[in-house]
């Protein structure tokens, strides 16, 4: 029996499932077996041997924490929505220029990526801070007469973060234009439509996919954002991610913080199941269309 043929009666015998299970081993072993131990931890409350809510409880009725957590969600969709407005005329503008101009500009947005995370941050306070570029050019300017507080708030936070998640909604965003076919804007445009009809009309539907993917691939990144905020915030701005470290680190309470990872994940689950479900319609709808 010849080696091809055995091999197709190994593929016979073992099927999809046998090609798909060292994979699906590993992730077992790296992701539901850690989140089956987190689970665990979570209803054990200081360690106690009955199973207790009381740390899902304290997430809702503590008075402080579900603040803190829709203030991360406030923070998600702040930085959702400015990489969306900076975002999305600098894919455009990429799918029309040419390549040079088009290779320039990826850099320009992945270079970010390549940096560490102190270094940019650190930058970013030597532009914002107080004595910082902006702020002396501002005054040099006569602009302003004192400096602006563009540090340690929401605002610088919502600046470094966007910084780095910029690429994250460029490049789907960028990709489904690209996919975009060009006689359907120019037969538009035959039709009597302006640029800007076009635009609203043909082009934003049609890269509605990439949008969605794009917008929700940052907002769930910046749910769990934990370093940009120290150092841009400072004690000001206050994140989930920021309490479930001092919870382990200073406090030592890993089963409150271990509830608060899970309530965390499973927003974010919910999160990127109605994105799913969104650009599933949309396809749907642009296959009836």
């Amino acid at each position: 029996m010849s080696l091809k043929n055995l091999g197709r009666q190994g593929f016979g015998r073992l099927g999809w499932w046998g090609l798909l299970a060292p994979a699906m081993g590993l992730y077992a072993l790296v992701f539901f077996m850690p989140l089956g131990v987190l689970v665990g931890e979570s209803v054990h409350p200081s360690g106690a041997p009955q199973l207790s809510l009381a740390n899902y409880a304290a997430f809702f009725n503590d008075g402080v924490t579900f603040s803190i957590f829709a203030r991360t969600v406030r923070l998600a969709f702040f930085v959702t929505l400015t990489c969306l407005v900076f975002g999305y005329p600098l894919a455009l503008f990429m799918r029309r220029a040419g390549p040079v101009l088009r290779l320039v500009a990826l850099t320009i947005v992945v270079s970010p990526l390549l940096t560490s995370v102190i270094v940019r941050n650190v930058a970013w306070l030597l532009v914002l801070g107080r004595e910082g570029m902006v702020n002396t050019l501002l005054r040099q300017a006569g602009l302003i007469d004192a400096p602006l507080p563009l540090l340690y708030n929401t605002f610088g936070v919502v600046v470094g973060v966007t910084h780095v998640y910029l690429a994250f909604l460029v490049l789907p965003v960028f990709s489904s234009l690209l996919a975009i076919d060009p006689s359907v804007e120019q037969a538009a445009s035959s039709l009597g439509a302006s640029r800007f009809t076009v635009f609203r009309k043909v082009t934003v539907p049609l890269s509605l996919p990439g949008v969605i993917a794009g917008s929700t691939l940052v907002f769930v990144l910046t749910m769990g954002v934990y370093l940009t905020p120290v150092i841009m915030g400072g004690s000001f701005v206050t994140t989930l991610p920021m309490v479930m470290t001092d919870l382990v680190r200073t406090q030592f309470d890993w089963s409150r913080a271990a509830a608060f990872a899970i309530v965390l994940l499973a927003f974010i689950a919910i999160v990127m199941v109605a994105s799913s479900r969104a650009e599933r319609r949309i396809e749907r709808m642009r296959g009836e269309l």
